[in-house]
């Protein structure tokens, strides 16, 4: 029994971080699965160009960041267009979590058109929620 608790102790908490964990994190979020399945897309090209445990850690790092591909004022642009009942459903529930409205939350995003600020806000609040979420 001892044993197994001190194995159980070791354990590391980015090992949370599976893409299978963010996948149904984002479900319960209440992103639908066409969107999940972009978001995953990224991530899975991300895992398996890092490797799990480099993943892991990035994924853990992004906090309120975006991930580089995400980045891009078309893509993002374009993934608002795509899904933008999501989006707006997010960034309301965002604005409540926060009380603070969405342009107030994305002052570092200026430069962008607003779908790609409000996408940008969105992915990296929840992703990095995600992220806390799983390493408890």
């Amino acid at each position: 029994m001892i044993q197994k608790f001190f194995r159980f102790k070791k354990r590391n908490p980015l090992e949370q971080i599976t893409l299978n964990n963010i996948e149904n994190k984002m479900k319960e979020i209440g992103f639908s699965k066409e969107l999940t399945d972009e978001i995953l897309i990224i991530l899975e090209k991300r895992f398996h160009d890092l490797g799990e445990k480099a993943f892991q850690k990035w994924f853990n790092e992004l906090n309120f960041s975006v991930p580089e591909e995400c980045k891009d004022e078309s893509f993002a642009t374009n993934l608002y267009e795509k899904h933008s009942l999501i989006i707006e459903e997010q960034v309301k529930e965002l604005k409540k979590e926060t009380d603070l409205s969405w342009e107030t939350q994305t002052e570092d995003l200026k430069h962008l058109n607003e779908k790609a600020r409000k996408v940008q806000l969105v992915i990296r609040h929840r992703l990095t929620e995600i992220a806390f979420d799983l390493i408890g």
